[in-house]
């Protein structure tokens, strides 16, 4: 018999102390923080999402969550599935349980949900991570498919020093009620060119209006060029009821830069790095569209969110930037902090698949 389970409600409590105990681990050292519902955050989002567990003598010692939405790819709609919150002990590894059953458990999902690929993101430094689940092995007959589509960083633009907006040809403003049409026209027509890209034709900006906590359509910023037209958009949107982000520890250069952060906040009066055992607070970017990838365009956007948000208590915002990105001028002379991420497309060992559209993809970083 499978050790493997699907997680029901009964198992919050166990979910979200396995979820918090095996930190991400680095010069910083941070731990996840779902409480007080680890489900919250993908009754948040449309699809369906199972999480299993795998379980030895009435302990949880491994997760996994399976996410499926509907999407884009190559023009074509499709289910688009998302693979996160992996988590597994010593024990778990050590007896390789999650191992032996993540293949066929996928590949079941894949036949009923109807999916043929999945998205993961797995940091670039969990060298343990990338072993185990991408390395192609004789023995592991039934093991998914991981081909890399896109290197990528989230990027953490830290709130430090004051800045007003420079001029620029494009006018930046918050939306109102009477945009969300516009807007969400601007996105759905940029995620149907994207691989994996969200139906925002079926109402998914409206719905995380409705839905996310935190994310109010007087959060989100539009770009227009001088003619009038909607060029750029982004939304502003604040995890904490849902997820955040603990410190354990600083280690290394990390030590060193905190120190000479802190001292340089308690003088420009920004807030100060969170010590051991505190949150940091922060907000993410999304439903992001750049009209032709022009960076002048982010450019605006990013100082007017800057400008708003600074002194409000916010230690930094993230958002994601791909390798090569065209929109990576657009951060030049802002204070930057990377997390390097490889962005895999995952296909079940019966029905492996190694090329993929290119360009941006759907991938919604505020969400894994």
């Amino acid at each position: 018999m499978s050790p493997m389970r699907l997680a029901t409600s009964e198992d919050n409590a166990a979910l979200l102390k396995l979820f918090g105990d095996v930190p991400m681990q680095g010069e910083l050292v941070l731990a996840s923080q779902r409480e007080p519902d680890y489900f919250a955050l993908f009754e948040l989002q449309r699809g369906a999402t199972e999480v299993w567990v795998h379980e030895e003598e009435g302990q949880l010692d491994g997760m996994g969550a399976i996410h499926v939405r509907e999407g884009w790819l190559e023009g074509q709609p499709l289910r688009v599935g998302y693979l996160g919150d992996l988590r597994a002990r010593f024990s778990a590894r050590r007896s390789r349980g999650l191992a032996r059953f993540y293949g066929p458990t996928l590949e079941d999902a894949a036949e009923r949900h109807g999916v043929s690929a999945f998205l993961t993101a797995v940091m670039a430094t969990n060298a343990g991570a990338l072993q185990a689940l991408v390395k192609r092995k004789a023995s592991r007959t039934s093991q998914p498919h991981y081909a890399l589509l896109r290197r990528f960083s989230a990027v953490s633009v830290q709130f430090l020093l004051r800045r007003k907006p420079r001029p620029s040809p494009y006018t930046v403003r918050r939306a109102t009620p009477g945009d969300v049409p516009a807007m969400a026209a601007l996105l759905d027509a940029d995620h149907r060119t994207r691989p994996f890209g969200y139906r925002y034709d079926l109402g998914e900006l409206e719905h995380r209006l409705e839905r996310w906590p935190g994310l109010a359509v007087e959060r989100c910023y539009l770009a227009f060029d001088r003619e009038g037209r909607m060029v750029g958009c982004t939304s502003v949107w604040d995890p904490s009821a849902v997820k955040r982000y603990r410190v354990l520890a600083y280690r290394g250069g990390m030590r060193w830069m905190r120190w000479g952060f802190d001292a340089l906040a308690s003088v420009v009066g920004a807030p100060r790095l969170p010590a051991s055992g505190q949150d940091f607070r922060y907000f993410y970017l999304c439903n992001t569209s750049i009209a032709g990838e022009d960076p002048a365009i982010f450019r605006a956007l990013l100082e007017q969110v800057y400008a708003d948000h600074h002194g409000q208590g916010f230690h930094f915002f993230t958002l994601y930037l791909g390798e090569e990105d065209p929109l990576a001028p657009a951060l030049k002379g802002f204070l930057l902090r990377r997390l390097d991420f490889h962005l895999y497309a995952v296909t079940p060992a019966s029905r492996p698949r190694d090329t993929f559209p290119p360009g941006r993809t759907g991938f919604e970083i505020a969400l894994p």
